[in-house]
């Protein structure tokens, strides 16, 4: 496994550890996957960031870092000559792609000398991101190459599914097969005849309604893909992670949209390329902004030209609903916010020119690109982000037994 692939795992499963409590056995992986998503939050993409101490302490609230962790953490990222730490707190890192805060967290994690345990538990998931694999194989494999006990490796399996680092599925009466929610975002073309192999003539031709539409969109809203297909077909699909979620929330409502997860695959592997979400974020922030905000909040005009200004380096506005809106992206350091003087409007630039990219990339995908610039875009409060993961899982959980017996079908049509 590469640097990068392994640091999208750290980072995928600390997200995980971070709604398990008492995960012991895997502390060195949290503790790596914190170092990359805070190094993320702190830094921008072409640029040094020097951040007084006040800033920092909100990042680290922002990166789920306990005030108990911060030191360890910034220790870590000195000692990797990432980041430089003043005596009054300040912070000073240089310009840091995603890409490569992926192969910076595999180092630090390198460094924890972590155990086979753990370095099992990444394998296991790149095991089975790309077909599901049956528990026979996947024990021999784990076995063999990392030298763990029968013991250890029923502990691996059993701790794994509880945290939810894999999914499994109970494809004959004891036979159990593990996958994640990696499937679609490689070989899709392969899979997705493989999935619509499997079902009735009615629901392929739902699926191929709601595919067009994404391609030419590139985003859609939860409840008109839940009216194409049907609830217990949408959350079939789901389970396997044919479709991504994406939350967006701010004091007033919640909203989801579904984006593909092959969608961000034009500049590599889409695992690695947005493997903190922060494009997904993007994409749904502005999507929100152009079709459920009103106009009273402030219009943003000409999508594709803002974009491309802002990923030129060119600073937009001023504007008053700058200063309102995609504070979720401010808040990771996606984009940087400037007042006008003493008025209540705001500048905007993009600090992670890497993720304005990508996020531009799924907006103007398939034939509505041109038609994303003709519409007005009104911007749209966005205070909180969950990714795709965390919205798969949830379904997961609340899938009723047939629910789950149709799951199981699917994933037969993946045995390698």
């Amino acid at each position: 496994m590469d640097k990068r692939t392994k640091g999208a795992w750290l980072i995928h499963h600390t997200k995980k550890l971070l709604e398990f409590k008492d995960a012991t056995e895997f502390e060195e992986i949290e503790l790596a996957g914190k170092c990359g998503t805070f190094l993320s939050n702190l830094a921008a993409s072409d640029e040094q960031s020097d951040l007084n101490g006040e800033k920092v302490a909100a990042i680290a609230k922002v990166s789920n870092i306990k005030k108990t962790e911060i030191e360890t953490i910034q220790n870590r990222l000195k000692d990797a000559q990432l980041i430089d730490v003043s005596k009054t707190g300040a912070v000073s890192v240089l310009g840091i792609t995603t890409s490569s805060v992926l192969g910076h967290t595999a180092d630090i994690f390198a460094g924890t000398k972590p155990n086979n345990y753990q370095e099992a538990a990444l394998s296991l998931s790149e095991k089975i991101s790309d077909l599901p694999k049956g528990e026979n194989s996947l024990r021999e494999y784990i076995s063999d190459s990392h030298k763990l006990s029968k013991n250890e490796v029923n502990d691996l399996l059993l701790q794994s599914e509880e945290v939810g680092f894999v999914d499994y599925e109970k494809l004959d009466d004891s036979s159990k097969f593990y996958f994640n929610g990696n499937l679609f975002r490689k070989d899709v073309v392969k899979k997705t005849n493989a999935i619509l192999g499997s079902l009735k003539a009615e629901d392929i031709k739902k699926v191929n309604d709601v595919d067009s539409l994404l391609t030419s969109k590139g985003c859609l809203t939860l409840e008109k893909v839940k009216t194409m297909l049907g609830e217990q077909l949408l959350s079939k699909l789901m389970s396997i992670a044919m479709y991504d979620l994406n939350e967006v929330s701010n004091a007033m409502e919640t909203q989801v949209f579904v984006t593909k997860p092959s969608a961000f695959s034009k500049f590599g592997n889409p695992f690695e390329e947005d493997a903190l979400d922060l494009a997904k974020a993007f994409v749904s922030s502005l999507y929100y902004g152009m079709n459920f905000s009103s106009q009273g909040r402030g219009k943003i005009g000409f999508l594709k030209a803002l974009m491309r200004k802002l990923i030129n380096g060119v600073e937009v506005g001023p504007a008053t609903a700058i200063g309102e809106d995609y504070r979720i992206l401010e808040l990771k350091r996606v984009i940087q916010l400037r007042k006008e003087g003493t008025t209540s409007m705001y500048h905007m630039r993009l600090l992670k020119r890497d993720i304005g990219i990508l996020a531009l990339q799924v907006l103007e995908s398939g034939d509505a690109a041109e038609q994303s610039v003709l519409t007005p875009v009104y911007s749209g409060s966005v205070t909180d982000y969950k990714g795709p993961e965390q919205k798969r899982y949830a379904v997961r959980k609340k899938q009723a037994t047939q629910t789950k017996k149709s799951v199981a079908d699917l994933i037969r049509t993946f045995r390698s």
